[in-house]
């Protein structure tokens, strides 16, 4: 690691390296809850304080710059992929421009490599991360904004009754129940254990932002759930105040309907002007709002690298075979050659197995000019973020031909995915 005269890189080790990390952290990141770190050491598996690193001036003797390496693991399907997060990068103004954030990176890139992750991840500033080979790709917030008036008052029919409560610690088998369910949909999403279950009902918050989770009960039966919670500043209600669902998993048409009123009623509680539904398109509360006149917020992004994409097509490789079944290309037999410029990735198919990948390296075009994906790009298609022709109106360097791309969209097919709050 390279640093300026006149500065160090530290790992938090001692009571007092927390102490002085989340003062730091108050100064740089003054919008957010500085204890919030405290709070996932203490209590999330895998996230240690030798996490949290940074890099002091001696001179003074204080941290000018920090961050953090947080890992969780993602779902890619019923897969599961290990994520780093690169997480509290911070620099004080008066040291930016120095190279810091790069000579922390390089230990974070250390860990990243050494643990063999399978993504790498930030919830960062635009363009800035792009230096490290990450880009904006899966949704991290995209929501649809629904009007109060917007929801129809209900006409007097007979519905059955469901009842709306907070939900307990008995739930959380339910609530597993119904958030695997809503994710089944889903070609990546969060994996959230027993555990982080109970951390996160015990703690009650996303970030710094308190939240209720409430089931929907029928017979006794748990049928559906969502989070919410009150944004804003209470001075500037009801255009500065909304209520906002973090997620949800409700079945029924019916049922959503109801929980619509349910809202109705707890926005004018809180004076409110709308409800935001965080979700994917295929959320069905989303859905429905958005049918109701709701205007959709694609939000912002995840910002996503994957490190060694070898590894991490070998992790997919069963979600990768099970895509052919029962369409033209089962049982295929043949190789694909997958050229981002930098590197060309053998996949050779076996009566529609997949054997080991292979990265033979840069290559000429040549005989390796069907299949080409800038890195990035080869990213956003394996994640389903974009499909081909997106790709392909976006950047002329993405080029599929025509022969090989029906078995390139099997492989590949674009689907949503929705990333809901995995830590504590």
């Amino acid at each position: 690691m390279e640093l300026p005269d006149g500065f160090e890189f530290g790992i938090v080790k001692s009571d007092a390296d927390l102490e002085e990390l989340i003062k730091f952290n108050a100064v740089v990141h003054g919008d957010d809850d500085p204890e919030e770190i405290r709070r996932q050491i203490d209590n999330l598996p895998n996230l240690d304080r030798e996490s949290n690193f940074y890099i002091r001036n001696l001179d003074k003797g204080i941290i000018v710059s920090a961050a953090s390496a947080i890992p969780s693991v993602w779902m890619y399907e019923a897969i599961p992929l290990s994520n780093l997060e690169l997480g509290w990068v911070g620099t004080l103004k008066e040291y930016r421009r120095k190279g810091l954030v790069r000579a922390l990176y390089t230990h974070f890139e250390e860990i990243l490599q050494r643990n063999e992750y399978h993504i790498s991840t930030i919830m960062g500033i635009p363009y800035y991360y792009r230096q490290f080979g990450y880009d904006f790709i899966l949704p991290m917030d995209r929501t649809v904004q629904l009007r109060v008036d917007q929801i129809p008052v209900p006409k007097n029919e007979a519905r059955e009754s469901i009842v709306f409560r907070e939900a307990s610690r008995d739930d959380i088998p339910n609530l597993m129940r119904l958030y695997d369910e809503h994710n089944s949909k889903m070609l990546v999403h969060a994996a959230r254990t027993k555990d982080l279950w109970e951390l996160q009902e015990r703690f009650h918050r996303e970030f710094e932002q308190e939240f209720k989770t409430m089931v929907l009960e029928r017979d006794d039966r748990v049928v559906g759930y969502f989070r919410l919670c009150v944004r804003g500043e209470k001075k500037q209600a009801p255009r500065g105040l909304w209520l906002s669902v973090m997620e949800s998993s409700i079945t029924t048409f019916d049922d959503v309907l109801q929980t619509l009123q349910y809202l109705r009623t707890r926005a004018a509680e809180a004076n409110t002007c709308r409800i935001d539904l965080a979700g994917p398109a295929v959320n069905n509360l989303c859905r429905v709002a958005q049918n109701l006149g709701g205007h959709v917020d694609i939000g912002w992004k995840y910002q996503i690298r994957i490190p060694n994409m070898t590894r991490f097509l070998e992790q997919i490789r069963p979600a990768l075979e099970s895509r052919f079944i029962g369409t033209m290309f089962e049982g295929l037999t043949r190789e694909l050659a997958i050229n981002t410029y930098e590197h060309c990735y053998i996949l050779s198919f076996v009566n529609g197995k997949l054997a080991p990948v292979k990265d033979i390296g840069m290559q000429e075009v040549g005989e390796y000019r069907n299949f080409r994906a800038p890195p990035n790009d080869l990213v956003r298609l394996v994640l389903g973020d974009y499909n081909t022709e997106e790709l392909r109106s976006q950047n002329i360097d993405f080029i599929v031909s025509k022969e090989l791309k029906p078995l390139v969209e099997t492989l590949f097919p674009k689907k949503n995915s929705f990333i809901a709050y995995y830590y504590c």
